[in-house]
């Protein structure tokens, strides 16, 4: 009986942390996210965000990664947050640090849109950091293991 009364608190206390983390059964794996936008000259503006968590209505996640595109091949860090709203899409921004890298072609710049949630459709971005946009993407989701980072 002594044994039984020491084990109660121990057990009580387990059921409050599975019940304050949300149950094993909802913690879902962080997967990564490839998005490619095509571009003018027949490469492709692709953004890898690593480790994004999953999203549902009113939640907020992290994003962090890496860009590149295929036609210059210089690869830069970005960085940035996605919130999914009641109806199920996606809401985006993130910082690219294309200048990482140098080199004439180098330019920071922002992206921001809505996406649904498979992370596809259309954002604008701003490329001269007058917080206006100079032009939309169309982002489309791609199977990261077709990705060949440069």
């Amino acid at each position: 009986m002594k044994f039984v009364k020491q084990l109660v608190p121990v057990l009580l206390g387990c059921g409050a942390m599975v019940a304050m983390n949300g149950g094993a059964a909802s913690a879902a794996k962080a997967k990564d996210v490839c998005i490619a936008a095509p571009t003018g000259g027949g490469g492709f503006n692709t953004f890898v965000l690593q480790s994004v968590d999953t999203l549902f209505p009113g939640a907020a996640v992290a994003l962090h990664g890496f860009y590149f595109t295929t036609g210059v091949k210089k690869i830069g860090p970005l960085e940035g947050t996605a919130v999914m709203g009641s109806n199920g899409q996606i809401r985006i921004g993130f910082f690219v640090h294309s200048s990482a890298e140098g080199g004439a072609i180098a330019n920071d710049f922002t992206i921001s849109g809505m996406l649904d949630a498979d992370y596809n459709g259309f954002v604008g971005f701003d490329n001269d950091g007058d917080f206006q946009n100079n032009g939309t993407l169309e982002m489309q989701r791609v199977d990261c293991s077709t990705i060949v980072t440069p």
